[in-house]
């Protein structure tokens, strides 16, 4: 990208934009960190729409966000990329968003004049609704239809235990730049005194009121019932959420990812359990002991899925594929999954429950990507400025794609992780959320793996060279043979000066 800069602006361009940036993306406003983030420059006019490639159209960005720009072409992704970085990993339900939309809800009061309610509303307008009555064999229901502000509308807490998914928010987000809401959010009153203050409590469509408020509006037409419990909202919502495929009433996002069968059996133990007690140990001791064997695979299953489904995994840019051109080097998705993924993740069941347990298994299904985006970027990336990888680095990433380097490279992924987190990782989830300080720390390390000269001496240059490759070559290559040429967690940690390093190294 600097090469098309004008002549002008390209020296010192990266402290000049680092210094436009004020250490702040461009498209999502989170910060950014240069020794833990993939940044990159990103065009304000895109080259496709004839924007140029000079200082004042460039702006620095994640690269992922970058990438979430490009795919959605037209429509501007900036709110959602903004609704993301706020939430930062953390599984917030609607009230847990009002502060990045600077909402403090406030209570209504309702007046009743036969079929019409008067409703006194928070930012000072008063709207006359008419009600509208249904009747079935165990409820007359009440409802009006009305344009609230945001200020107006609560979290429904009894009835609505789901955490937001910026992604479904993003979908509707994209729908309504083309169409109107076809469906209005739900809300009940917390208590069914007129002429005095009351609560809307909004207790169905959280997401599209998300999506309403990224659009920038200032008010959404919700279903008002005047007369509706939790029990009855629950009821409501849930007969029918039950009969929508791919929609779990789980809060375990990680059901969605099961097959049908699995979805279904998933869907029986939280109703025998309630969506507050399931965890993933309950679900295998919850079935018959002639399907456990198999609930584990599928829960396993769903969590490698996961990882690999996630946009943001780059390294999936370098497995192999059936057509298209070839790399220097190649990784099967076999080896990925094996290797890489099935080593940095816990497979075994976990005892925690509800959002708290889906919380844990986010934090370490992120933590997972980002530590293959920084093996992917450091090791297999060609250098910025360069055209194509040195002879060298072709020959470095070659021998760190054998199964056996992968496999080691996991393991050493592990011990790093968990001495930087200061705790044990035996059957421990990587769900540790890390300071800048941390993932520095983590980054310099990844880059002293890559660094190892074992990746690119001469295979003939010592015995031990000459027993690791067999040992790759063979894919029978223990973790001494790479520990007994200086390859371990002491020499991540401290560099050439670990004694086991220079020992082997240390005249080279």
């Amino acid at each position: 990208m600097k090469n098309k800069m004008p002549a002008d602006e390209q020296d010192g361009i990266q402290d000049r934009l680092w210094h436009k940036s004020g250490g702040t993306c461009w498209l999502c406003q989170a910060s950014l960190n240069r020794a833990a983030d993939h940044i990159v420059a990103d065009h304000d006019v895109p080259e496709s729409e004839g924007g140029i490639t000079a200082y004042s159209n460039l702006n620095l960005a994640h690269s992922e966000c970058n990438s979430a720009k490009k795919a959605a072409k037209t429509t501007d992704v900036r709110p959602y990329l903004r609704l993301v970085a706020f939430a930062a990993k953390r599984r917030l339900k609607y009230d847990g968003f009002l502060d990045h939309f600077k909402i403090k809800p406030a209570s209504v009061v309702l007046s009743r004049d036969g079929d019409d309610v008067k409703v006194e509303l928070p930012n000072g307008e008063v709207r006359t609704c008419r009600v509208f009555s249904e009747t079935t064999s165990h409820h007359t229901f009440e409802y009006i239809f009305v344009e609230l502000p945001r200020q107006a509308i609560f979290n429904d807490d009894d009835c609505q235990p789901r955490a937001i998914r910026p992604e479904h928010a993003w979908a509707i987000y994209g729908d309504l730049q083309r169409n109107p809401l076809h469906e209005p959010p739900s809300c009940r009153t917390d208590s069914e005194q007129v002429d005095e203050p009351t609560r809307l409590l909004m207790f169905d469509g959280q997401h599209k009121t998300v999506a309403t408020w990224m659009m920038g509006r200032e008010t959404v037409i919700a279903k008002v019932y005047l007369n509706l419990s939790a029990a009855r909202a629950n009821e409501l919502v849930n007969s029918i959420q039950a009969k929508i495929k791919k929609l779990p009433l789980s809060p375990f996002e990680l059901a969605g990812k099961m097959s049908d069968e699995w979805q279904n059996k998933f869907r029986e133990y939280e109703e025998a359990v309630g969506s507050a007690d399931i965890s993933e140990k309950g679900f295998i001791e919850w079935l018959p002991n002639t399907e456990r064997t198999r609930g584990k695979q599928a829960l396993s299953g769903a969590l490698i899925q996961g990882i690999l489904g996630d946009e943001n995994l780059r390294i999936k840019k370098y497995v192999k594929k059936p057509s298209g051109p070839r790399e220097a080097f190649d990784v099967t998705e076999q080896a990925l999954k094996a290797k890489l993924i099935e080593t940095l993740l816990v497979k075994d069941p976990q005892s925690g429950k509800g959002d708290s347990a889906q919380a844990a298994r986010d934090r370490e299904a992120a933590n997972i990507v980002a530590c293959l985006n920084l093996l992917s970027d450091l090791a297999f990336e060609v250098p910025e400025g360069m055209v194509e990888r040195t002879p060298q680095e072709s020959e470095r990433a070659r021998r760190m794609v054998y199964q056996a380097s992968l496999s080691y490279i996991a393991k050493l992924t592990r011990e790093l992780w968990f001495y930087t987190a200061k705790r044990s990782g035996d059957k421990n989830l990587m769900d540790d959320t890390f300071e800048d300080e941390q993932w520095t720390s983590l980054t310099t390390s990844f880059e002293r793996l890559v660094q190892h000269p074992l990746w690119t001496a001469q295979w003939d240059e010592k015995p031990e060279m000459l027993k690791l490759r067999n040992g790759l070559e063979k894919n029978q290559a223990p973790k001494e043979y790479f520990e007994d040429l200086g390859l371990e967690l002491s020499y991540l940690l401290v560099g050439p000066t670990d004694s086991r390093f220079r020992k082997h190294w240390a005249a080279d």
